[in-house]
């Protein structure tokens, strides 16, 4: 097998769909082939560190939803 997997584990793809909801802004690329990652286009100067850059990627689903938290924080008002 070459390339990374792509494994959609626990959680992943109702994060998925719940956060497009709340950031139509945001729009999640998945993997076009064995070498490419889960990717998200986030608009110019919300990457933390990088204000320059748009685009962030994980190998799994579930790190880029876990770096999409780190950017737009889930609500954890009542």
């Amino acid at each position: 097998m070459t390339g990374r997997p792509h494994f959609l584990t626990g959680d992943a793809v109702p994060r998925w769909r719940a956060f497009e909801q709340l950031h139509p802004e945001v729009t999640i690329v998945p993997p076009g082939g064995p070498n490419d990652r889960w990717r998200a286009i986030v608009p110019l100067g919300m990457v933390p560190g990088r204000p320059d850059e748009t685009t962030i990627g994980a190998w799994m689903l579930e790190g880029l939803m876990d770096q999409l938290d780190e950017i737009y924080p889930p609500d954890t008002g009542g």
